[in-house]
């Protein structure tokens, strides 16, 4: 049989039969062939076609398994094909991208403008390239096609999609490419450079040319950073070297100094590698844009016992710690709680490693310098960022640790006024009431006082949250922010008191709506209130509510958009907690809102009406 005959038979098979019967056939057939057989048929193959069916058909020696999983031998055309296919998907997704009316043009809801996904694209990339990057090295050294660079790739993804969306559509934030696209542009260019005898700092220059000339695509910094810190030794001491000598070149010295530049890192990891006594002369020039920087500096003048120049780097790393902070006169230990600056709306104790890390070396600092009193104020600061939470260790603290009345006045008050501040709720009025009054002093200022101040004590508590309690307004305008102060209150008080068995849930879930008042003192607070409160604080709180409930049930006539969930979860509620108050504003509704089917609707699923 000809060779064309032969070509058109294995077509004709390729166009008849499954892959799943072209395997059984191809079983069938080796397994009917002699081994010289086989031979001669292989030696009509092209070279690297017989090489890779002789390694399947050879038996590999039996060997332990290792880590590493083989990859089954696949030969140079399958690659190239495959190659070309995922080039295939690659353009289809620009194609769509780049349609007015495509799969990337999103549009949420009806009265949004729509706007282009660029998170999907960019993933959908991602995963066509994440396929490719194992074959970038095999494709360009044996020139598979289609041979574009990546770079002219971008260029005229960017130039696609710019002309096919409509024009009043901006992609505002770019399109960020991931770890593995950014890896194949990176792979690629660099074989290319290296086949033009190009060092990699020249090549650096071209990928900060295309940034540069990219106007939507930017590069995964990670992936660039990876990259050319796994370049080899002889590269990265030509990038140190030349970063170097061109520190000050307009292309360079802005991306160089920027801490947040890829090539700041890589920068910076080369001198750590090969040019180790320059890196902390360098890490000490970012600590204004990097305060972190600052703590090996600082662990290093320790090391030296040079405290003067360390207590100075230290001033330099809080300066810019805090620098956002806009603080009314200079942070000093002694002032108030770093934790309290730094924490912002952070409930959590967990996270501040480094914050600790630089009180510790301020601490052996001033121990260095013989500042015995700073030594101890240093101390209690370290605590703070630990334990701000848990009561008893922070009275404790400020008990047992001698510092001057003065610094311990200023300390404590500076954990104090950070507890207050973020346990009291905030206050969400929904435009209701423009006019909320506020409140600068409520229990919880009574309670801490009360524990700090032994001539207060429990005596003093009770009597100021018992006035408070009989002196509160009815209505929920005059309440202002004490609503919100009582609602914190009942929840401590139903944690407290009504366990294991909360006699009011569906009171408990809708009005005070327990989720939106948890803070990360809970257990402190309620320890604490529960000895020093009177004993039947609780009865008197379930008391106003049962009283005045009714007074704060959401207006129907208020509700937005027809929607009366609220409004019947609430009346429910006040069923539960005064029956003959619910019977009375219900037998009201009737009469006002008897017309307001959604009302009644709503009504119905909870069983009320």
């Amino acid at each position: 049989m000809s060779k064309q005959k032969q070509s058109n038979l294995g077509e004709s098979i390729l166009t008849a039969l499954t892959q799943q019967e072209i395997s059984q056939l191809l079983d069938v057939l080796f397994s009917a062939l002699t081994v010289e057989e086989r031979e001669r048929a292989l030696v009509q193959l092209p070279t690297n076609t017989q090489q890779t069916l002789q390694q399947i058909l050879t038996p590999q020696p039996q060997v332990k398994q290792t880590k590493t999983k083989q990859s089954p031998p696949v030969s140079l055309a399958k690659l190239a094909q495959t190659w070309s296919q995922l080039w295939q998907e690659w353009n289809e997704i620009v194609w769509e991208a780049s349609q007015e009316e495509g799969k990337y043009i999103v549009q949420e809801v009806d009265w949004e403008p729509p706007y282009f996904d660029n998170y999907t694209i960019v993933e959908d990339l991602e995963k066509v390239a994440q396929k490719i990057q194992p074959l970038v090295e095999t494709a360009f050294e044996h020139g598979f096609t289609p041979d574009e660079s990546f770079t002219s790739v971008f260029l005229e993804m960017e130039s696609d999609i710019s002309g096919g969306i409509p024009d009043w559509m901006d992609i505002d934030d770019g399109i960020h490419l991931e770890e593995h696209i950014t890896t194949c542009f990176l792979q690629w260019e660099w074989l290319v450079a290296e086949n033009q005898g190009q060092n990699a700092f020249k090549f650096a220059q071209k990928i900060r040319g295309w940034e540069e000339e990219f106007s939507l695509i930017t590069l995964d910094d990670d992936a660039v950073v990876d990259f050319f810190t796994q370049l080899p030794e002889t590269q990265q001491r030509c990038l140190l070297t030349e970063f170097t000598a061109n520190r000050e070149n307009p292309q360079w010295k802005t991306t160089l100094d920027n801490t947040h530049s890829p090539w700041h890192h890589i920068y910076m990891d080369a001198i750590n590698q090969y040019a180790p006594e320059r890196y902390l002369v360098n890490l000490r020039a970012t600590i204004p844009q990097q305060w972190q920087n600052g703590l090996p500096v600082i662990e290093d003048l320790l090391a030296q016992q040079d405290y003067s120049q360390s207590l100075t780097v230290i001033q330099e790393t809080l300066d810019s710690l805090l620098q956002s902070k806009r603080l009314d006169n200079p942070w000093t230990p002694e002032t108030s709680l770093l934790f309290t600056v730094v924490s912002g709306f952070n409930y959590s104790n967990q996270g501040w490693e480094n914050e600790t890390t630089l009180l510790r070396y301020y601490q052996q600092t001033a121990e260095g310098l013989g500042e015995s009193e700073r030594v101890k104020v240093l101390e209690i600061q370290q605590i703070a960022f630990v334990h701000s939470y848990d009561w008893s260790t922070m009275f404790q603290t400020f008990t047992e640790i001698n510092v001057t009345e003065n610094t311990r006045q200023a300390l404590f008050q500076s954990w104090r006024n950070h507890i207050i501040r973020y346990s009291k709720p905030h206050s969400y009025y929904s435009g209701l009431y423009t006019k909320v009054k506020t409140v600068d002093m409520w229990w919880l200022h009574w309670l801490i006082d009360s524990i700090a101040e032994p001539d207060k004590g429990k005596t003093w508590f009770q009597s100021q949250i018992t006035q408070w309690l009989t002196n509160l307004p009815e209505d929920r305008v005059d309440l202002g922010e004490e609503y919100n102060l009582l609602r914190l209150l009942t929840k401590d008080l139903t944690e407290i008191c009504a366990e294991p068995q909360n006699p009011c849930p569906r009171f408990y879930q809708v009005v005070i709506r327990p989720k939106d008042l948890s803070a990360a003192d809970d257990k402190s607070r309620q320890m604490y209130l529960h000895e020093y409160a009177p004993d039947d604080l609780w009865e008197r709180v379930m008391s106003y509510w049962r009283e005045h409930l009714h007074n704060f049930v959401p207006k129907p006539e208020l509700a937005q958009k027809s929607d009366y969930t609220e409004h019947a979860q609430w009346i429910a509620a006040l069923k539960e907690l005064n029956s003959d108050s619910y019977e009375i504003l219900l037998k009201q509704w009737q009469v006002d809102h008897q017309r307001r089917r959604n009302l009644w609707k709503a009504m119905d699923k909870l069983g009320l009406g």
